[in-house]
Order: structure tokens, then C-alpha cells, then sequence
């Protein structure tokens, strides 16, 4: 049954967690009302899936900390009794969503936490909402502890430099990489794992990615770097197994499996391959061994380059000359009529305001007829060529922007994009928390402007979001810096076949760019599989506050997005 448009608004703007006091009333009264009404918010709060703060790259107790808070000022009896109402009018419309139904569907985490969603839902808060795993027969599907014979990905590649992949077109900077063999012809590649260690391979190398904590090295050079907090990484190779005790060091594998570990840093546990795991030995910094075609070891003089010396030999540069679209906003101060918002690369045609089609939620639309260009009022931190000179000032208010761009964002196929934008918030402090002041930078399709999408900003409290798909939430408790000019950068990953992955980080101008997207991201979405061509940009601002907006940049790689130095690291 289609729902007037006005419910419509109201649910998704609760959903969005941008409703007033008003709205969520007017809704409230449309539950009690109208059964209808009542089951069409349980279907769509279960469809949003409560709750995605476990999913979430930071601290758990933090996350915690924030729910009970949450739950504590908004009285979470008021959200049982919304629950109670909402399940009752469920079940008086003939739909199986009873209270038994509703607690089945949400067993893995509880009665208290379908409690807290709705409290956090119905009062405004910052709702984290997130997929449940897909069906068995979905190939997208990710794998869990119950069913470990799903494929999932291991490792990133970070960097690589002059490589020459075996049995494959190549690698992209960026690319997920699944368990398996790489083999390495030439060049010098470098991974993250996602247990946390960082290795540096140089070829002729075949590695075998077990797990994220976990590879063989059949022949070759490799440089492991496992900081603090991450050890317990384990390198086999054809006569030993070398453990990391937090540290750095170096294995090098011969064609005939002799065997050299070198520590660089810390200590590691080695062990030939057939002995018993209490015969393990310790190697400390500074120390090298060799293990022969026979398991038998012997001292050798520490020599191998620090992981660091890899990356200085590498010196990756910015490329930017990979861009897919740029926009500087390089005008004369003063004001430009949009018609003339025609510079940067890779658009299919100058700024526009929103059309009548593509104006849902909100309605309202203030936005003004001309860009005001402004020089010299955004802070830059980062070696970022632009930044300086024309930047974009949104008035407070609420402003919408479409710029069409020339070559869409393909979700259907295997890819990875990178996005980066800096934004600085003209009035606000520390102490300020507006509740519906925002800015957002969202990817859409010309095909279906109001359907799949992907969205990247703040909603209320500033806290780093990605709304993806028709409207599924991810937000971070993380708060990000007021008076500053803050850097974002979004990552894309697309599969053709599979789950979409998406990050997104926005870095306070204290933070240093890396030479290779972050290890950890504010924000990563689950279960999310779209097949979207977005080509559409759409640049949002709300709020009592103005902005400055400045250095949008779209890339197939970090580096060419990432304002980074053009010096050796």
C-alpha cells in the first residue's frame, strides 16, 4: 500500500535522524492513528537494521558509552512503549510483526537494543543503522563465525611501484585482496593486512595470503612492519615459521626454500617448520639467522633495509594527472552566476541548482542563483596546490548544488574510487551543537536520482556519516574538530558480484596524510550491494551556519586525490 508523501517524509527524516520535535509528534500520532502507518515504521525500522555501532572501526566502550547516554536522557520506557504501540498495530493489521516475531528478528543483540534504536530513532539522536547478513544463497554475502567457508578479504594494497603481476592484468592501489596466491614478477608492492601488519614485497616474490594474520612466503623478499597492538603475525615459509612479538623484520625465501630472518625492530619467535611450537626460539633486534634446505640454523649478520628505507626507495608522489574530476572553484571573487561555474576537469556541464524532480527531503530550498567566490578565508594545513586562492562560500540556509559529471561511478563493476573535499565551518565552536546544521557531498544517478546513493558528511553533533544506498545510516561518535578546516577523504569500493564496501575519514588539521589511505576510517559501511551508475554530485549545506567549501577531487587512488608532499616521505 502507497503511503501518503507527507509519511513518506516523516519517516524517512526520522530514519535520517533529522526530524524535529514537531515531526516526530505528527508521526507519533500517525502510529496511534493508523495501523497502517504503525506497520510501515516496524518493516521500515527492521529494514534499516539497528543499530550498526558494533560494525563500526573504534572503540567499543566508546560506542557503548554513547547508546547508554543516549538512552538515559531520551528515558528508553518511552521507547518500549513506542514499541509496544508500534507491535500492536502491527498485529491488529494482520502483519506477523508480534513482539516474539520482532524479538527473533533482533535475537544476536537483544531486546535492549531494539529499545535503544527506537528511543534514539523517535528522538532525533544519531541513529547507526546497518545491514543484517544476507541470504545463504547471496554470493555478495560476508562470512561469519558460524559459516568460516565463506571468502573474505584479507589485506589492501597500499602502494606499488613498477609491478609486473603474474597471471593477472594488475593490481590497483586501493584493491581488496582476497586469500590466495600473488606472485609478484617485479616491482615493489605494499599491503596492509587487516589484523593490522603492514608487508612490503619485492619481486620475484610468491606469497600465500592465508588470513589477515597469516602468509606464506614461497620465495622472495618481504619486510614485515606489525606496530604495537597488532602482534601475533606469522610468516611461514618452506623450513620455518617466524612469529611477531611487535616488530619489524625482514624474510628472505631462496628458490631452494633456504630461509633468512632478519629484526629489524623488537623481537620475533622462530622455529623450524617440523618442530614442536615449545622448541620456538627468540631473535632480538639487530639479529639475523639462516635456515637451510634441512631445518638447520645458523647466525648471520643482520642486513636488510627498514621498512621506511622501502617506502623513501619507492618516494610516491601525488596523482593528481589520474583525476577523474576536479573542481577548484578558481574564479574571481565576487559573485558567479552558475551558468559560468564551468572550470575544473571531468564534468558533463557547469553547477545547477536542484530541479523540481530531484527536490525531496527537505523541500525547502534556499539556495541562491550565484556561487560567491571568496579567496583567502580557508585555512590550509596540507600541501595541497589549491586551497588558496577560489574557494566556495555557502550562506547559512539551506542550498543544494548538482554538477553532472562526464564518467559515472559504476557500482556494477569491479573498481575503487576516491573522493576528497575541504570544508570549514565559518561560525561554529567547540560548544556549539546545532541540531540540524550540515554538510553533505552525495554521489546520485541521472537514471533514478531518488534511488541508490552515496552520501558523505555530518548530520547533528558533527559526527562523520555515510548514508548509503535508499537511506541506510552509518555515523561515527567521533566529533570532529570545530575552527578548523577539515579534510575529507571517502573511498569507494565496488564489486561486480559482491558486497560494496564503503570508508570514509575526515582528518583535523593537526592530523598528517600518510603516503596511503588510512589504517583506520571513521566510518565503514556492511552488507550494502548496489549497482548504481552515480553521476550525479550533489553538494548540500543546512543550517544556521555558512561554509567554505573548497578542492573537490575524484580519483581512482588515494595519491591522487590526497593533497601529499611532493618530497620524499
Amino acid at each position: 500500500m502507497n503511503l501518503p508523501d507527507r509519511v513518506e517524509e516523516l519517516i524517512n527524516a526520522i530514519l535520517d535522524g533529522e526530524a524535529s520535535e514537531q515531526e516526530i509528534q505528527e508521526l507519533q500520532s500517525l502510529v496511534e492513528d493508523d495501523p497502517v502507518v504503525a506497520s510501515t515504521l516496524a518493516d521500515r525500522l527492521v529494514e534499516h537494521r539497528l543499530l550498526g555501532y558494533l560494525h563500526q572501526p573504534f572503540d567499543a566502550e566508546l560506542c557503548t558509552g554513547a547508546v547508554m547516554d543516549a538512552i538515559e536522557s531520551s528515558e528508553a520506557t518511552a521507547a518500549n512503549a513506542i514499541l509496544d504501540k508500534i507491535l500492536d498495530a502491527s498485529s491488529a493489521d494482520g502483519v506477523e510483526s508480534s513482539r516474539e516475531t520482532w524479538n527473533r528478528r533482533i535475537q544476536p543483540m537483544g531486546m535492549f537494543v531494539a529499545a535503544a534504536a527506537v528511543c534514539l530513532l523517535f528522538v532525533g539522536t544519531w541513529g547507526v543503522l546497518v545491514g543484517f547478513p544476507r541470504d545463504r544463497d547471496d554470493p555478495g554475502r560476508r562470512a561469519t563465525e558460524s559459516d568460516p567457508g565463506e571468502i573474505v578479504p584479507v589485506a589492501t594494497v597500499l602502494l606499488q611501484e613498477n609491478c609486473v603481476w603474474t597471471d593477472r592484468v594488475s593490481l590497483s592501489e586501493g584493491e581488496r585482496l582476497d586469500p590466495g596466491i600473488l606472485e609478484l614478477t617485479s616491482g615493489t608492492a605494499v599491503m596492509r593486512f587487516d589484523g593490522g601488519a603492514e608487508l612490503i614485497m619485492v619481486g620475484p616474490a610468491v606469497l600465500d595470503l592465508a588470513s589477515a594474520t597469516r602468509v606464506r612466503v614461497h620465495l622472495g623478499d618481504v619486510v614485515v612492519r606489525a606496530d604495537d597492538g597488532v602482534e601475533g603475525f606469522v610468516v611461514l615459509t618452506p623450513t620455518s615459521e617466524v612469529i611477531d612479538l611487535g616488530t619489524e623484520f625482514a624474510v628472505n625465501v631462496s628458490d631452494t626454500g633456504k630461509t633468512e630472518v632478519h629484526v629489524l625492530d623488537g623481537q620475533v619467535s622462530y622455529r623450524r617448520i617440523d618442530a614442536a611450537a615449545e622448541l620456538a626460539k627468540l631473535l632480538q633486534a639487530g639479529e639475523g639467522i639462516a635456515i637451510d634446505e634441512e631445518g638447520g640454523a645458523r647466525a648471520i649478520p643482520m642486513n636488510s633495509p627498514r621498512f621506511k628505507e622501502f617506502v623513501k626507495r619507492i618516494n610516491p608522489q601525488s596523482r593528481a594527472d589520474l583525476l577523474m574530476a576536479y573542481e577548484g572553484f578558481n574564479y574571481s571573487p565576487g559573485s558567479l552566476p552558475l551558468e559560468q561555474s564551468d572550470v575544473g576537469m571531468g564534468w558533463d556541464g557547469p553547477w545547477r541548482r536542484r530541479l523540481p524532480e530531484e527536490q525531496w527531503i527537505p523541500t525547502e530550498d534556499t539556495t541562491p542563483e550565484a556561487f560567491e567566490i571568496v579567496h583567502g578565508q580557508l585555512n590550509v594545513s596540507w600541501p595541497v596546490p589549491g586551497g588558496r586562492l577560489g574557494m566556495l562560500k555557502l550562506p547559512p540556509g539551506k542550498s543544494f548544488y548538482v554538477r553532472p559529471l562526464r564518467d559515472a561511478i559504476d557500482l556494477s563493476e569491479d573498481g575503487v574510487t576516491y573522493f576528497s573535499l575541504m570544508v570549514r565551518e565559518i561560525e561554529r565552536t567547540e560548544n556549539q551543537e546545532p541540531p540540524y546544521d550540515r554538510v553533505r557531498i552525495t554521489f546520485r544517478s541521472s537514471e533514478d536520482y531518488n534511488g541508490d546513493a552515496l552520501s558523505f558528511g555530518h548530520g547533528q553533533r558533527y559526527r562523520p556519516r555515510i548514508r548509503a544506498g535508499k537511506g541506510i545510516l552509518f555515523t561515527s561518535p567521533i566529533v570532529f574538530p570545530a575552527e578548523q578546516t577539515t579534510l575529507w577523504i571517502g573511498k569507494i569500493l565496488a564489486r561486480a558480484g559482491g558486497e560494496d564496501e564503503v570508508y570514509f575519514r575526515i582528518y583535523g588539521e593537526n592530523e598528517k596524510l600518510d603516503y596511503a589511505e588510512p589504517a583506520t576510517w571513521h566510518v565503514v559501511t556492511r552488507a550494502l550491494n548496489s549497482d548504481a551508475k552515480l553521476d550525479r554530485v550533489l553538494m548540500s549545506s543546512t543550517g544556521s551556519s555558512g561554509r567554505i567549501i573548497d578542492e573537490l577531487r575524484i580519483g581512482p587512488t588515494y595519491r591522487s586525490v590526497a593533497p601529499m608532499s611532493e618530497s620524499t616521505p
